[in-house]
């Protein structure tokens, strides 16, 4: 399936796609804080193959879902995590571990684009179909 190797962890200092913040307020007298992140909108689109009468999944290597598993199995690789430099991971579990499958979605990073012709593109670039906005379905939104 996937090879992945030379595998390290680093602080990440900025990124395109996470932003944490800290909010410290004060409830019923109890001085608190609350850390989160914040992330891009998405779209995520549920597609039926109509003539195979089916669900269309992507199937995908998901560092986040693999790095759960690597604590999970090794605890050790995280202790170090508040000092500056990381230990490469040796003898790395099997790719197979960090891989999903899950709805054909993307970030909504393009402003000149509707979420529908998001949605489209993502279809192509995921799954290789080519569909219309008048042919989605809007499902939900959530928050």
């Amino acid at each position: 399936m996937e090879a992945i190797e030379e595998l390290s962890l680093q602080p990440c200092t900025s990124s395109l796609y996470l932003r944490p913040f800290r909010l410290s307020y004060r409830q019923n007298g109890t001085k608190k804080f609350w850390d989160f992140m914040r992330a891009h909108d998405s779209v995520s689109i549920l597609i039926f193959n109509t003539s195979r009468q089916c669900f269309v999944v992507v199937k995908q290597f998901r560092p986040a879902v693999y790095m759960c598993e690597v604590e999970r199995h090794r605890p050790q690789v995280f202790q170090n995590q508040d000092k500056e430099k990381f230990p490469c991971l040796e003898d790395p579990l099997p790719a197979v571990v960090g891989v999903t499958y899950e709805l054909c979605a993307g970030i909504v990073d393009k402003p000149d684009l509707s979420l529908e012709e998001i949605a489209c593109e993502e279809v192509l670039e995921e799954c290789g179909y080519r569909v219309s906005v008048a042919d989605l379905r809007r499902i939900t939104s959530y928050r």
